[in-house]
């Protein structure tokens, strides 16, 4: 039977929820509202979860480091065996893509041999269990403007602010 762990804590952001299973990171979600609501939603999805620190030390210690704008290479474990194919390849070329630059979704979809799905891309991109550590905030519409991002938009331009890249974004 699998271990799943979960911990929730405050940011600049809303809270933030960390999952894991098996000691790998399967989820992190930015939510707003009380946490004991928040709470009742993770055991709700994951019956048998236990709300623990330990597994989430060092992503705490690089997620507090990034929110304070300091530049962060996050080096969790992360499991996203559950995902297609498809978008196991396109999240893994996010996780190329360095702080601070914007890609599009039609150049995501050209590096993984599919030059004409930036609407595939996109919905894969939406599929993205794990914002920030695999970083979707990084990819924008072709024509500049900013596109979508699963936790909103107003934290997508946050965590672009906080890369000093909001200012490229053409049409925010």
């Amino acid at each position: 039977m699998d271990l799943i762990e979960y911990n929730i804590r405050e940011s600049s952001l809303g809270y933030i929820v960390l999952v894991a299973r098996n000691g790998r990171l399967i989820g992190l979600d930015i939510k707003e509202g009380e946490p004991l609501r928040i709470k009742k939603d993770v055991s709700a999805i994951y019956p048998a979860c236990i709300d623990s620190e330990k597994p989430f030390r060092d992503i705490w210690r690089d997620l507090d480091n990034y929110l304070k704008g300091k530049v962060v290479k996050f080096n969790a474990d992360i499991d996203i065996s559950s995902l297609t194919p498809f978008t196991q390849k396109v999240l893994e070329e996010l996780i190329r893509i360095p702080y601070g630059e914007l890609k599009s979704y039609g150049w995501i979809g050209k590096r993984i041999g599919y030059k004409n799905a930036s609407r595939a891309v996109g919905q894969a991109v939406g599929r993205n269990p794990i914002p920030i550590i695999i970083p979707c905030h990084r990819v924008i519409r072709q024509d500049g403007g900013i596109g979508g991002f699963s936790s909103g938009i107003h934290i997508k331009r946050m965590l672009l602010s906080i890369e000093g890249s909001l200012g490229k974004i053409k049409h925010i």
